[in-house]
């Protein structure tokens, strides 16, 4: 990772953390969306590659930009599925590389056992959401994030496991940056534990940094046509 860009994100968690610290967490969100929004230009500007990636930087910033109202029910669902596209995006740009990634027997077993404790860990939270939002298309969207977020860290783990470079470890980082940033707001704002607020802020600039690192080392690996 560039120096750089090591600086500015250290800045940008800075910052983040003063916001928090002296405004009110919905003035605070502006400046998670001027964190993503300058990532967001960074990757035009300067690591400009593929369309699909440009998609999701842009999908990453018009949700950091709608949470500043994420107490408006409508715009809350709209929150859910932009982020929703965002993950399955990445996805759909990292499994052509999987292709013809073998799995055994025990890799499997493994699997099929921590998919199966993450869902029961996401029907726990959706059964502490309060009565307001037990409404069937938000839990629908609910779940469908969560189970959005298991096969990113999955996908991005079978990517580290394959190929295990720079760019692998990139997108592991960004994997886990954004799944814990969805659980530490989580956290904050449903179970009024206001201190993950900064844990939030972190690695979500983390894991936003480092998807645009991941951007930079891209090679021709991964398909051109997958990602158009």
């Amino acid at each position: 990772m560039k120096f750089w860009l090591s600086v500015l994100m250290s800045f940008l968690i800075i910052v983040n953390f003063l916001a928090l610290y002296y405004l009110e967490p919905v003035i605070s969100r502006w400046f998670r969306f001027g964190a993503t929004f300058i990532f967001l230009l960074l990757y035009i500007f300067k690591y400009f590659s593929k369309y699909r990636l440009l998609i999701i930087f842009l999908l990453l910033a018009i949700c950091d930009g709608l949470l500043v109202y994420y107490e408006i029910p409508f715009l809350k669902k709209i929150i859910y599925a932009v982020r929703i596209i965002a993950y399955l995006n990445l996805i759909l740009f990292v499994v052509p590389s999987l292709s013809r990634l073998k799995l055994n027997f025990f890799t499997i077993v493994i699997s099929a056992f921590i998919i199966s404790i993450d869902i029961y860990l996401i029907h726990d939270m959706a059964e502490s959401l309060p009565g307001i939002e037990q409404k069937p298309l938000f839990l629908i969207l609910f779940y469908l994030l969560g189970l959005i977020s298991l096969a990113l860290v999955a996908t991005s783990f079978s990517y580290l496991n394959r190929y295990a470079d720079k760019k692998a470890f990139f997108l592991m980082i960004t994997s886990l940056g954004f799944v814990l940033s969805d659980i530490f707001y989580y956290n904050a704002y449903y179970l009024n534990f206001e201190e993950f607020y900064y844990g939030d802020r972190l690695v979500n600039i983390v894991g936003t940094g480092f998807l645009l690192a991941f951007c930079a080392y891209q090679k021709p690996a991964i398909a051109d046509s997958a990602n158009s």
